[in-house]
């Protein structure tokens, strides 16, 4: 069913119905399941629409041959079923979408997207916001269903889709702007295995015009996990609380359509060191471990080759430079995070030897929690920006480079001068497009704080070359921006990091990109130690169940 706006639910003692619309609620498509088969999960489509008048008879057609008793929908009451009438039942009135189907015991259950609204729009594109999900049972029976099924189905729900799922009917959420732009030129592109699509969204008015600026962020499903509970990297080279973050900007009084608009954007990852270590703060039913745990170098491989998958991953993602930016501490008195440090360092070393000059990891070493006791961790991240994003460059579905004008190298930020002069950027194949080629990654021990300020000034330096390659500033230098703009784009990655701090660790980010700032004050020092306590109590007491929740979800958890 494609292009699907909203769905009726109606079922038979065989069979429920699922009846499709368009926007206009003119051309109509079904699905047809099947509920007597508990094992399998069998569905039919016909292959072509039907008007208003056909499903009327259609649906006509199947109440006067049929008898049958609600079915319960998990989270509602029964009477929320309604009779339209002979053997009939209307389960469902109206949902949005139809997110799939899940099985763990004893037959499947159907999800479905029940309320949903617009938060903002890519150009001619709605996004929609999940608010509320419908899950029913198919299996056609009156027998109650056994503790072990209503303890997994309860577990399930236990992952709440109203928090932080987006979709579009008409965008492709898991791909970014620069593969959805290339893929409307016939261009084919990878498919992504993201989860957990968010996104923050502000629309700007500069003098000369209004740009809508969106941050979405995709979180990785292969190795996804609670904070101390999920460490590292697994042996496919997928790491832990892996991100992908996308900054749009899109220039509002321009087109809105993707081919004729005004759109740029900068992508950046986020992710946990890709090396086998942990933190056991704890095991089920032990005592509680009152602090930070220590950081333990599970295995070694000899061969770094868990590592150099998951950089060949990016590399075939992204493209070259991969560029590392490693925020753990490298000097402690009490030795722990520079042991991951270190073994991170030398694994980059390593596998650097095999490769041919110039196609190297570019391997970055940021203290943040030393540079933050001289506080200029932000005037350090704008120039380091600076010099990555020009490393990558963005992307831009227009061809003009207002940068490589000379009348404007006047207007370079300080200390990147000279890789403005030697920045190459790559073309789409009919030059009508600026294209980002590679990527920068950052982490510290959560990926989480320090990563988030880190994300903030890369994000920051992105958007002034944004702009300016535009035309909406008259310097690509962080300065010419205002200080009313720079604070609201301080809180779109601040409200960013929250998101993902809560999804990770179970709390608001402990450090916000302020803490940062030579004028941090008491109140927000005393805001990070509620945040510390707040994720301590949830890493201690909420973690597995929440943990076994988003694996059951993910199909990795083992049914007994």
């Amino acid at each position: 069913m494609d292009r699907v706006y909203s769905l009726s639910v109606y079922e038979t003692p065989t069979h429920f119905y699922i009846i499709g619309s368009d926007a206009t609620e003119s051309i109509f498509r079904t699905l047809k399941i099947d509920r007597i088969t508990q094992n399998e999960f069998i569905v039919g489509e016909p292959n072509h629409d039907y008007s208003r008048a056909d499903i009327g008879e259609l649906l006509a057609t199947v109440s006067s041959s049929s008898i049958v008793t609600p079915t319960e929908i998990w989270g509602r009451k029964r009477n929320s079923t309604v009779s339209t009438g002979g053997g009939l039942l209307r389960t469902l009135e109206k949902a949005c979408g139809l997110i799939g189907a899940v099985r763990f015991l004893h037959g499947y259950y159907l999800l479905l997207v029940s309320k949903a609204k617009q938060i903002c729009q890519i150009g001619n594109h709605s996004i929609f916001k999940v608010e509320d999900v419908s899950m029913i049972y198919l299996p056609s029976t009156s027998t109650p269903l056994p503790p072990e099924e209503q303890r997994y189905a309860k577990l399930f729900q236990t992952v709440d889709f109203t928090t932080n799922f987006y979709f579009s009917y008409t965008y492709k959420l898991s791909r970014t702007l620069q593969e959805n732009s290339l893929a409307e030129k016939g261009i084919k592109w990878n498919k992504n295995n993201y989860k957990f699509n968010m996104k923050r969204h502000q629309l700007v008015e500069l003098p000369c015009a209004k740009f809508d600026l969106i941050l979405l962020a995709r979180r990785s499903a292969e190795f996804a996990g609670t904070r101390f509970l999920k460490r590292g990297t697994n042996y496919k080279g997928a790491v832990a609380n892996d991100v992908e973050t996308e900054q749009i900007v899109w220039e509002v009084s321009n087109s809105g359509s993707l081919n004729s608009g005004k759109f740029s954007a900068f992508v950046q990852r986020r992710g946990s060191v890709p090396l086998f270590w942990s933190q056991d703060s704890m095991h089920r039913g032990a005592p509680m471990v009152v602090g930070k745990p220590p950081i333990v170098i599970d295995r070694v491989e000899p061969n770094a080759l868990t590592t150099a998958i998951h950089f060949q991953d990016l590399r075939r993602k992204y493209g070259h430079p991969i560029i590392v930016l490693n925020l753990v501490k490298r000097m402690e008195q009490k030795h722990n995070e520079n042991l991951l440090h270190d073994n991170f360092c030398k694994t980059i070393q390593y596998l650097n030897q095999f490769r041919h000059a110039g196609h190297c990891i570019d391997y970055i070493s940021f203290d943040v929690s030393r540079c933050n006791k001289t506080g200029r961790v932000l005037q350090q991240l704008d120039r380091l920006g600076q010099r990555v994003v020009l490393a990558t460059g963005w992307f831009q579905n227009f061809p003009s480079l207002k940068f490589r004008d000379p009348s404007n190298l006047n207007s370079i930020p300080f200390g990147a001068e000279d890789i403005v002069y030697r920045f190459e950027p790559e073309m789409s194949s009919d030059n009508r497009m600026l294209l980002q080629h590679g990527i920068v990654r950052s982490n510290c021990v959560d990926c989480l704080d320090r990563t988030n300020v880190a994300q903030f000034g890369l994000g920051k330096a992105a958007l002034c070359w944004q702009l300016f390659s535009m035309g909406l500033l008259d310097s690509p230098s962080p300065q010419s921006l205002n200080n009313e703009f720079c604070r609201s784009f301080e809180e779109l990655y601040d409200e960013h990091g929250d998101t993902l701090a809560w999804q990770y660790a179970g709390s608001q980010l402990v450090h916000s990109i302020k803490t940062y700032k030579r004028t941090a004050v008491f109140q927000e020092r005393s805001r990070d130690v509620l945040q510390t306590l707040s994720r301590y109590y949830s890493n201690t007491f909420s973690d597995f169940e929440k943990q076994d929740g988003i694996n059951l979800f993910l199909g990795t958890y083992r049914l007994v």
